[in-house]
């Protein structure tokens, strides 16, 4: 009982005890003690009510903890939860296919329908990375490409979130994701030219950092030729990444074939002359066709330009390849670029397909984390229309 209330009932005793001692009539005495006895029993019910009262809000606070650990427990059994971006067109190819729903979509896994749980229309923002290839290879065209992703993000929607990464021998990610284009604006300006192309490092930070954080609609647009002479990843190490990651891959595959390779049959005493990586030189090593041992390739200076150039093309041979193996295994596309005039064209094709976009995710019926590759088919109910997505993906492993 509180201090206030024990006070107020001492002075009501001290006044019936008055009451008792005065002059004052017996029947006003008994009236005064009935409204005494009146006030202590509503004071004593209010009380009652009250106590149980806190004690319930003590113990509402108590379990507010319980709570959040709930909600915790529940976001980490979402990481179940798969994503699949779709793309839908009809007949004449026309992507243009806004006002489906949720339920005018069919998902297979395995061939087992599996329930939509998630649906977002083409109105739903996007995180995008934007890879930029500033290696020796276009160090005389980083003007061009900054000019070109400058149309790009203006094609874009003012929901959608981008990061800017350039990689040459070094990945530096240049802003992180971000709804300001004015920050993506000013971090193109820092675009530079270097040496060596550190490219599925500049992967593997997107997929697996910046990307692991974000939930939602993820894509990654690269300018590159995709010949990695750098770096710490390969393209069987990055691979699995590609095929866990929820994230549509596309790719302007610069042609710099020819470019470098006259850099590389100039005499190792020209300045402004290419080499090819120890990283590049095993490479062709475990790919080439040829004899030989490792160690007849273990320098390029000491290389013959047929050498050179037998082992200038095979490694442009494989970059397209591996290109191509991301792009469709992650549901996205590869765009040819054989002149720089034509960047800001494949941009914009690769915005409208991003902007018309719908993403649906499930609940896989397989719950097995067994780290195998389940494939993946989605249907549109409605007549003359097709949808586009990924293959399949590789379930976790535990």
């Amino acid at each position: 009982m509180s201090t206030a209330l024990t006070g107020f009932y001492l002075r009501i005793y001290s006044s019936s005890h008055h009451c008792k001692n005065s002059e004052v009539s017996s029947d006003a005495c008994k009236k005064w003690s009935r409204k005494i006895l009146i006030a202590i029993l509503w004071l004593t019910f209010i009380v009652s009510v009250m106590t149980p009262a806190r004690g319930q809000d003590q113990e509402r606070q108590q379990k507010k903890p319980e709570k959040v650990e709930e909600q915790m427990q529940t976001i980490r059994v979402e990481t179940n939860l798969v994503s699949v971006d779709v793309t839908v067109s009809d007949s004449s190819g026309n992507k243009n296919t806004a006002g489906l729903r949720a339920e005018d979509f069919q998902v297979y896994e395995d061939g087992v329908r599996q329930k939509i749980t998630n649906f977002s229309n083409t109105d739903g923002a996007f995180n995008l990375v934007l890879l930029i290839d500033t290696s020796g290879s276009t160090r005389d065209a980083v003007s061009l490409m900054r000019q070109a992703a400058k149309r790009f993000l203006d094609e874009l929607r003012p929901q959608d979130h981008v990061a800017l990464i350039q990689f040459n021998k070094q990945v530096e990610l240049l802003e992180d994701l971000t709804g300001d284009r004015l920050k993506i604006e000013a971090a193109l300006k820092l675009l530079k030219p270097g040496s060596g192309t550190s490219f599925y490092d500049a992967l593997q930070l997107t997929i697996d950092e910046i990307f692991k954080k974000e939930p939602g609609r993820k894509a990654i647009v690269a300018l590159t030729d995709g010949v990695d002479s750098y770096g710490f990843n390969t393209f069987d190490q990055i691979m699995p990444m590609v095929e866990k990651a929820s994230a549509s891959i596309y790719f302007l595959e610069l042609d710099t074939e020819s470019f470098t390779e006259s850099r590389m049959m100039r005499d190792c005493a020209d300045n402004n002359h290419f080499e090819f990586s120890k990283k590049q030189l095993k490479k062709y090593v475990k790919e080439r066709l040829s004899g030989g041992s490792e160690e007849d390739y273990d320098n390029h200076c000491r290389l013959t330009p047929i050498e050179k150039m037998q082992i200038n093309r095979r490694l442009y041979q494989t970059a397209r390849k591996e290109l191509r193996d991301m792009a469709a295994k992650s549901g996205g596309r590869v765009y040819p670029v054989r002149d720089l005039k034509q960047l800001e064209p494949a941009y914009s094709r690769i915005a409208e397909e991003l902007r018309t976009q719908y993403s649906l995710a499930y609940y896989p019926t397989n719950e097995k984390h067994d780290g195998k590759w389940r494939n993946l088919r989605v249907e549109v109910r409605q007549r003359g229309l097709s949808a586009k997505t990924r293959p399949g993906y590789r379930a976790p492993l535990n």
